[in-house]
């Protein structure tokens, strides 16, 4: 069961540090409910993100440029910078997943989940975030939130707090321009500088 409680105000600081270009452009006042809002970012299933990730853990903290293509259920998301400089691209769809890092054989496995966790030691929920990152619940699972003008300001699911700092608009829908996931010891914080459809 859902959990949704509607926030009247919230002091959001909007980052200065995207890198959409001729700046970044905060999300107007909200002018669809969010309902309307969820729906409208459900239809958008071919898009590439790109920006910035850092990732940090007890033992480690790294950043990374970032960049997340998704048509359909198929993705591909490549970092480059952290592992020694050399970067990692994970790639797949609902069925199989593969990990190519520089200098090494790729790895495959039934799942990005599973190749994170025997290579890297991470435990992301990828299939999830491909929905978190674009401001809405992943379907499937109990979620609560907190909404700020009709948008994302806090999700909790599947154990995971995400929240929103700010939002960009892209193709006149607004996207989350900053966001931070967290788990226990583990932290995500990605800066999304542009989104765009993919035709």
């Amino acid at each position: 069961m859902k959990k949704i409680i509607l926030l009247f105000f919230i002091p959001f600081f909007m980052s200065a540090c995207s890198l959409i270009p001729r700046g970044e452009v905060p999300a107007p006042t909200a002018t669809y409910s969010w309902e309307e809002h969820q729906l409208n970012v459900s239809q958008m299933t071919r898009w590439v993100a790109t920006g910035k990730i850092g990732i940090r853990t007890p033992d480690d903290s790294q950043s990374a440029s970032l960049s997340w293509q998704q048509d359909q259920q198929a993705y591909e998301i490549s970092l480059k910078g952290p592992l020694g400089q050399g970067g990692a691209t994970i790639s797949g769809d609902q069925h199989s997943a593969t990990l190519e890092i520089p200098g090494e054989q790729p790895m495959a496995a039934g799942s990005p989940e599973e190749l994170l966790s025997l290579r890297l030691g991470w435990e992301i929920p990828v299939k999830d975030a491909q929905y978190w990152i674009k401001g809405i619940p992943a379907p499937g699972s109990d979620y609560d939130t907190v909404l700020y003008e009709n948008r994302l300001a806090r999700l909790t699911q599947q154990g995971w707090e995400i929240e929103y700092q700010n939002y960009l608009e892209a193709d006149e829908t607004s996207l989350p321009g900053k966001l931070t996931l967290s788990r226990e010891s583990l932290k995500l914080t990605l800066i999304i500088g542009n989104w765009r459809r993919i035709d």
